[in-house]
């Protein structure tokens, strides 16, 4: 077994050798460039459950078949922020960056900003990479990344000034550091409510379903019930349309009727993040759900018998639409929706309603329009109560505005 590395133990040694290196010639841009000894992320340090653990050959990113870790190995996947130690810089870096290659073409293509870099001393820089900056609520790299080595790169500026007689200069260190590969990514299910009596077909887009390069990073597809977690659904049919979206075939089943259940993907390296509690070692706060903080679900329509009366409401599908100008509207499909219905998304009443899709032979509509804040309501389900006072059922609308 290794000896544990300590970051007092490698901060002596970035020490020792930041003793030894030297600054090489300044360019004509005045820039001047160092290296680092050894990247470790601040503990804990979480990924998701059935996903590797960080720092281990399981999570590396494989070299010509082979995986060997880093410590770093695996933390694209790490739930919300990740604080990194850069040791042996030997200068107070003031910024840093990591360049991802999301093409696979061998140039980074994708700059990821620190939130905040603090120098603890001449050999060690804390770097923390935040949700905050990748616009995510659980994963502090955006998912257009997916992972492999990237450069980290930690540089400080200095201007030209009455205590510098050398002018302005950059000073830099670029590590290469293995992110490891990530697993699947999956933001949504369309549908999120279906007929289980009959086999469905699944459209789920998401991220890294191929990885830069050409790599098949899903191998099954498979869905939980929310309420019985060893109630569990294999997809018939598996089809990986391209890096963002998959086609899968389920045959839920009449007897799972009512049921909910949350979608994951799984691949060699680990299956898709969709939480429903925090692991142990997760960060405080971090959300519930996939790495945008949503459950990725599909719920199985219960059996009704047929009421007496006039035919409730009935909600059949949702949709986020973005028009030219930038504003979203969101498009409810569904059946004997009656003129001057009240629709609530998340328990809320939608501000603006507008009717579409008239029926004539019975003078309801197949859609409604809404708008006003839409954005805020979702996820959430959806309830329309026509003025007759019929009810649909609950239609679980996992659409987001993006």
């Amino acid at each position: 077994m290794k000896p544990a590395i300590t970051l007092a133990a490698v901060a002596l040694l970035g020490a020792a050798g930041a003793a030894t290196a030297r600054a090489g010639p300044a360019d004509p841009a005045g820039q001047q460039s160092s290296a680092c000894l050894i990247v470790l992320p601040t503990k804990p340090v979480t990924a998701a459950p059935g996903q590797p653990v960080i720092g281990t050959d399981a999570a590396a990113t494989p070299v010509a078949g082979v995986k060997k870790a880093q410590p770093t190995s695996g933390i694209i996947n790490a739930l919300c922020d990740v604080t990194l130690n850069v040791v042996g810089c030997r200068f107070p870096a003031r910024d840093a960056t990591i360049t991802c290659d999301t093409s696979g073409t061998g140039v980074p293509n994708l700059v990821i900003t620190a939130s905040k870099v603090t120098p603890i001393n001449a050999n060690l820089v804390q770097a923390v990479f935040s949700t905050s900056k990748s616009g995510l609520s659980g994963s502090a790299f955006p998912l257009a990344c997916c992972g492999g080595f990237v450069t980290l790169e930690l540089s400080l500026t200095v201007s030209a000034g009455d205590d510098n007689i050398f002018g302005p200069f950059t000073e830099k260190a670029d590590c290469s550091i293995d992110l490891g590969p990530r697993a699947p990514v999956i933001v949504s299910a369309s549908p999120t409510n279906v007929d289980c009596s009959t086999p469905q077909n699944l459209i789920l887009p998401g991220f890294c379903f191929i990885l830069p390069g050409g790599a098949l990073n899903v191998t099954s597809v498979f869905a939980v019930d929310r309420a019985n977690p060893g109630n569990v659904v294999a997809a018939k049919r598996v089809v990986v349309v391209n890096a963002n979206f998959i086609d899968a075939l389920f045959d839920f089943g009449s007897a799972n009727a009512g049921k909910t259940f949350l979608i994951f993907a799984s691949g060699p390296n680990g299956v898709s993040r969709n939480l429903t509690s925090l692991p142990d070692g997760a960060p405080a706060g971090c959300p519930l759900g996939n790495e945008q903080g949503v459950q990725v679900t599909v719920g199985c329509n219960p059996v009704h018998s047929t009421p007496a009366g006039p035919a409730p409401p009935a909600v059949t599908g949702c949709e986020v639409v973005k028009n030219s100008s930038g504003a979203f509207s969101l498009n409810v499909t569904g059946s004997n929706i009656q003129d001057g219905a009240v629709i609530t998304v998340g328990g809320a009443p939608a501000k603006k309603v507008r009717f579409k899709n008239l029926d004539p032979a019975s003078n309801t509509f197949g859609m409604v329009q809404l708008k006003g804040g839409i954005c805020a309501l979702l996820p959430g389900d959806v309830v329309i109560t026509n003025p007759d006072g019929t009810v649909s059922a609950a239609f679980q609308c996992g659409q987001i505005c993006q």
